[in-house]
């Protein structure tokens, strides 16, 4: 048997020759990002006025090995608090004469309850350590709005917690360095709190926030966490109102922020010291910043220094100290007093915008108020779409019959994602029943895709397998055009709608992420442009004409 190939066939082979080769640079260039491939990493002897990943992994390394496991009631938790503060006493020692240092050792003791998983929880605690640090022009009052950085330095049991968090105390001890040797007089007074107790509840937090003398001068906080050991180091919780997402938008150098982060992260069965400055015992206006990729090694024995993904902690430095320079010349800047002063009429009040980067180049950032503006126009076009087509030629009937149409693609299409999402769950019940490693596939994600992704795309087809050609209430002898043409314009638009509609229902619920669907549908809306004006402009001797 011989194959012959003609002048079409070849033509094809190009062209999913040249998609596969573009999927794969696109693949290469996403890997790279995610994993901060493309940071380099600063040096022990980098300037003393940047950010040093190999000073700050220093740092780990004492904590999470010298030291290792920092439970209460374990010696090592003793001899962090030990190390950290010795630290920043010689730091405060080679501090210029216009900057004043304050350290403190903070023990607190206290009770609360707290709603955890929708359980209620009380809690007494008694001698927990907070390691904090005050950095702030020699004329500063107490009184003056400051800016707060937050990290803990106790861990899970069992775990060195190198990521987890000693990256994170690594992380603020060496910007803390930045700030002295680097000569610069921040403005507002930055504080640098060490808290030795998040692990158990959020304890060392809530010690700070009933008791210390510092917490109502607090006008905006950072939280530096981590559930893996490194890559993108995501803005995953951000409030009240939209002012510190758009803080982070004008300072990040490698923005890492999604508004959808915020839409997930409440579904998560936990909760970071975010929740104590942001919602249990303040409205103070924060961030919450967590290192996301290396999740198998999260609470894990496994969390050493050497799983650290290099040029993490290099990109979560940059970012930081950006962050906490231009919290601090914000004009927006305001203490306890003066934001309960001001009420609804400051801008903390205003409601969530939203917010994405791409691929850590840039960040687009706009309010709800344009959101609703912006994402109602895909379905404003999935409706007036069908007069577009159908109206000048063959009258207002058939443009609602072609809707009609429109609105059966977009069940279909839902009904193919619904079965896509459905099939990899059955399916992973299914292994259940034959494999005793249920979750191998979370340390390597490959397995992941190779497990699931196909399945999901089975899904996704059966409606388009079952329906090849739609059941139209079009009348083709009228529209000349055959039945798979009409079918295939149906399932396109009814996808588009789909995005289109769900857009809207996720502005309206009151979530941000909904420009995820947006991007879909303008995707879809700019792919049939090009399409149309192809087949203007080429015939038949377009893209369309290798797909038979």
């Amino acid at each position: 048997m011989v194959l012959r190939f003609d002048a079409r066939d070849v033509s094809g082979f190009k062209l999913l020759f040249s998609l596969a080769i573009m999927y794969g640079l696109m693949s290469f260039v996403v890997h790279s990002v995610i994993y901060t491939k493309f940071i380099k990493p600063l040096g022990i002897d980098a300037p003393l006025d940047r950010f040093s990943e190999a000073r700050a992994v220093e740092h780990v390394r004492v904590l999470s090995h010298d030291i290792g496991n920092r439970q209460e009631g374990h010696p090592g938790l003793r001899e962090a608090a030990e190390y950290i503060k010795a630290q920043l006493e010689r730091m405060k020692e080679r501090a210029g004469s216009n900057i004043r240092i304050e350290i403190e050792e903070n023990v607190v003791s206290g009770s609360f309850a707290m709603l955890f998983l929708g359980h209620g929880i009380s809690f007494d605690y008694r001698n927990l350590t907070n390691i904090l640090m005050r950095i702030s022009s020699i004329d500063s009052k107490h009184s003056d709005p400051s800016v707060l950085v937050n990290a803990h330095f106790d861990t899970t049991l069992g775990s060195p917690g190198a990521a987890d968090c000693g990256s994170c105390v690594a992380s603020l001890l060496e910007i803390a360095r930045i700030i002295i040797d680097s000569g610069w007089v921040p403005p507002r007074p930055i504080i640098l709190l060490f808290n030795g107790a998040e692990e158990s509840f959020l304890l060392g937090a809530n010690g700070f926030m009933r008791t210390h003398k510092w917490r109502d001068s607090i006008g905006a906080f950072i939280n530096v966490e981590a559930t893996g050991t490194g890559g993108l180091d995501v803005v995953c919780q951000s409030g009240p109102g939209s002012w510190p997402s758009y803080v982070y938008a004008q300072s990040a150098i490698y923005p890492m922020a999604n508004s959808a982060a915020q839409d997930i992260f409440p579904v998560i069965p936990g909760d970071t010291d975010y929740r104590m400055f942001s919602q249990d015992y303040g409205s103070i206006p924060g961030l919450d910043i967590i290192f996301l990729f290396g999740g198998y090694h999260y609470h894990a024995s496994s969390d050493t220094v050497d799983r650290l993904l290099p040029g993490s902690m290099q990109a979560r430095g940059d970012n930081l100290y950006s962050m906490v320079k231009a919290f601090a010349e914000s004009s927006k800047l305001k203490n306890d007093h003066e934001r309960e002063s001001l009420g609804d009429a400051h801008d903390y009040n205003d409601e969530q915008a939203v917010f994405f980067d791409y691929l850590t180049w840039f960040m687009i950032f706009y309010s709800r108020r344009i959101a609703l503006m912006l994402h109602s126009i895909p379905i404003a076009i999935f409706l007036i779409m069908p007069f577009l087509l159908r109206m000048m030629n063959y009258g207002l009937y058939c443009c609602f019959v072609t809707l009609y149409d429109f609105v059966k693609g977009m069940i279909l299409h839902a009904t193919g994602i619904m079965l896509a999402i459905i099939f990899p769950v059955i399916f992973s019940i299914l292994r259940l029943l034959f494999s005793s490693y249920g979750m191998n596939w979370f340390a390597n994600p490959y397995l992941a895709f190779l497990m699931f992704t196909p399945i999901s795309l089975i899904g996704l087809l059966i409606p388009r397998t079952v329906f090849r050609v739609l059941p139209l209430s079009q009348d083709v002898s009228i529209l000349k055009t055959s039945k798979e043409a009409l079918s295939d314009e149906a399932r396109f638009w009814g996808a588009f709608g789909f995005y289109a509609l769900l857009t809207l229902a996720y502005l309206l619920a009151g979530f941000t992420g909904g420009f995820l669907t947006f991007f879909a549908s303008a995707s879809m809306l700019l792919a049939w442009i090009s399409f149309y004006l192809s087949i203007n402009f080429c015939g038949h001797q377009s893209v369309r004409y290798y797909f038979p």
